[in-house]
This record gives C-alpha cells, sequence and structure tokens, in this order.
C-alpha cells in the first residue's frame, strides 16, 4: 500500500498551476458552486475552526490533489480568504462553509499568498460565486503566475492519464478493503481532476503590490506583506494586528517544506522577518494552527541548517547523490531537537493522504536535499 507508484502519486501533479477559465467555462463553476452550496452536498472539505473574534482557519481534508488551508477574516461588510485551493469545486465547497458555518458576509477580497498550483487555482470560483471579488498578490506572484501557470497545469495533465493506469494496477493487486477504497478514491479524484482542470486558462490578480498592501476596516486592519524570497519569489503573508493572527502561506508550514522554487539561503531571513509581527496565532498554508512562535522558528532552524550542510558540500564539489546520502533524519540537529521531526511527520500522516506511510518523511527530506542543492545559486 505504501510503495512507490503511491508516494509518487501526489509527486507527479505537484508542478501544475492554474489561476482562471474562459467565459465558457464560468457556467461550469458556476454550477460547481451552486452544487456545492446546495442543502444536500456532501462536498465538505475542511474543518473550520474559530482562531479570533472575526477570524477563522480552514483546515484541509487529505485530498489526492492537495488543497492548501484557508485563512478567513470576517470585515464589518464582507470577507477577506487567503488562498483558494487546487480547483474551483475545492474553492467553491469552501465558499459554502463560509456561508453556513461563519457568516453569510460576501466573500470580497481573495489572497493569493503565492503562485503555486495548490493555492490559485481554485480562484475562478471566487468570481463565479455571485460577488465582486478583488484577487490580491504580490507583483512577483502575477508575473510568476503569467510566465507558468498554463505549463504547469499542462504538465500535470499530461501525466494523469499514466498515474490513473498505474492506480488502476495497483487497484487491481490491492488485497485488503481498504487498500482497494484508497485506490479506488485516488482514481476517482484524479479522473475528476483531470475533467476539471481541462482546457483552463490562467487568471491573474487584480491588485498587486511590491512590498505590503492594507486593507482598513472597522473590524480590524488587514496588512498584505511581503518579507522576502522565502518558498517562492514572491511569498506574502496577511496579519491582523488587533487579533494577533498571521496567515502565512506556506513559507511557514507544518510539514518539512517543499523547495523546489524556494530560497534556501534567503528564507530563514524572511522568517526572521515574519516572526516580528506580534502574531500568536499562526496559520500555515498546511498542517495545523500554531499557537506560539516554536514551531515557526524550529522550521527556520531546519532550513538553515540543511542549507549549512549542503552548501559546503556542493562548494567542496561533491556529487548530489553524495550529499543525500550523508544526511538522514537523525543526523539532523533540528528533527532531533524538542519533538520537531515527530511533529512534521505526524503532520503529513494526519493531513495528506500520506497517512501511514513509513516512507513519506524520508522522501521528502531527500526532495528537500535535492532542492537545496540545486536552488543554492538561484538568482
Amino acid at each position: 500500500m505504501h510503495d512507490h507508484s503511491r508516494r509518487n502519486f501526489l509527486h507527479k501533479l505537484l508542478g501544475g498551476s492554474m489561476a482562471g477559465a474562459s467565459i465558457l467555462e464560468m457556467g461550469f463553476f458556476r454550477a460547481a458552486v451552486a452544487r456545492a452550496q446546495a442543502p444536500a452536498s456532501t462536498s465538505r472539505l475542511f474543518d473550520i475552526q474559530k482562531v479570533a473574534d472575526g477570524v477563522y482557519f480552514a483546515l484541509a481534508h487529505p485530498q489526492a490533489l492537495t488543497n492548501c488551508n484557508a485563512a478567513i477574516f470576517v470585515n464589518s461588510q464582507d470577507v477577506l480568504v487567503v488562498d483558494a485551493h487546487s480547483k474551483p469545486s475545492a474553492a467553491a465547497s469552501l465558499i459554502a462553509q463560509i456561508k453556513t458555518e461563519v457568516t453569510p458576509k460576501p466573500v470580497r477580497s481573495l489572497v493569493n499568498t503565492h503562485f503555486h498550483w495548490d493555492h490559485t487555482q481554485g480562484d475562478p470560483a471566487y468570481r463565479a460565486s455571485g460577488s465582486k471579488v478583488d484577487i490580491i498578490a504580490s507583483e512577483t506572484t502575477k508575473q510568476l503566475l503569467a510566465s507558468s501557470a498554463s505549463s504547469r497545469l499542462k504538465d500535470s495533465l499530461d501525466g494523469v492519464p499514466q498515474i490513473i493506469d498505474g492506480l488502476k494496477a495497483r487497484l487491481a493487486k490491492a488485497a485488503t478493503a481498504a487498500d482497494k477504497a484508497f485506490y479506488a478514491e485516488q482514481i476517482r479524484q484524479a479522473e475528476a481532476y483531470q475533467a476539471e482542470m481541462r482546457g483552463f486558462t490562467p487568471e491573474l490578480p487584480d491588485i498587486t503590490f511590491k512590498d505590503s498592501y492594507v486593507l482598513k476596516d472597522r473590524a480590524h486592519d488587514l496588512h498584505i506583506e511581503f518579507h522576502g524570497r522565502a518558498h517562492t519569489a514572491g511569498d506574502v503573508v496577511v496579519f491582523c494586528p488587533q487579533k494577533r493572527a498571521i496567515a502565512t502561506g506556506d513559507a511557514v508550514i507544518g510539514f518539512l517544506p517543499n523547495i523546489n522554487d524556494g530560497y534556501p539561503r534567503e528564507w530563514p531571513r524572511t522568517i526572521n522577518s515574519i516572526s516580528q509581527r506580534a502574531a500568536n496565532r499562526l496559520m500555515p498554508g498546511h498542517g495545523p494552527v500554531q499557537n506560539n512562535h516554536d514551531r515557526l522558528t524550529q522550521f527556520r532552524n531546519y532550513i538553515e541548517e540543511l542549507t549549512g550542510i549542503v552548501e559546503p558540500a556542493k562548494k567542496a564539489g561533491k556529487p548530489l547523490a553524495e550529499v543525500r546520502a550523508s544526511i538522514t533524519p537523525a543526523s539532523l540537529k533540528t528533527l532531533q531537537s524538542n519533538g520537531f521531526g515527530a511533529y512534521v511527520s505526524d503532520n503529513l500522516n494526519k493531513y495528506t493522504v500520506y497517512a501511514g506511510s513509513r516512507t513519506a518523511f524520508e522522501d521528502r527530506l531527500a526532495a528537500n536535499i535535492d532542492a537545496v542543492y540545486n536552488n543554492l545559486d538561484r538568482a
């Protein structure tokens, strides 16, 4: 059950990104929104938790094509949502939950913390929800969406048929009811993704900024801020000073990081800057709410330690395979300190379809080593 094909299912789809749709496709999105908002809907994909007065956190359920979490800020007249998930139907599901579980106020603002597919491909659902919605992002995120969203989506869709075939082969060999149910559900989700995302074109943010953009409301202020390059070149956070709450996107998460588009030398400094904000309620892009800075600091230290090991090895001319073989979870002090390794491993099991895999954590560490090695000299 925990073999390479299962683990590779998500990996092959990590490159896809989409942020929009044609006018003809909007009818489909509106239908998806209507289905998700129907009383009999069973498409609940998030657990919504109250973080502070007017601040909520939508923790994503595990899905074959990962949905990010969302942060929800209820303003005096409307709502701002942070991040939009992997597809419009997922975003429509959250819109429905907000209306039934949080507030009937309309969503009028949507922040894309960065350009990745699992944070932006649901954007069209907000446009189809019946309210005028401003999509807000950094200038760099808009540029990255414009240059890469279509190609990354095409890459993901091109790989889906092979993935489905592999999953069907695994289903045919599955020995237990649990394994059969797992593979059948992954096939269903992959086919649904393929059908929903085929033919999309990127949709870009309406409002962009270089360093910061502030929304002032009677309920609270929302500071949308770029603190430096980290997970991508354009990451932003959303900070509410009155509620001491901050949505970090993937600059800080509850798993080991994804560094494929990251800046390992700069990322720790960016987290240092984020940590200066007076927030004790951290809402990450993946994983659970963090109620202090302990895990943020450990996450930062892990990136710094790994970079500090890989960089001199690369400068010494050691090949990547040799560097990768020399680093294990046990060899990293940050993973052994104060339960951080167990924390990120447990979260990977709880909040992704990797549940129960004994190699998923090691695979993610290996991917981190590769990405640090390859990205050290990124301009």
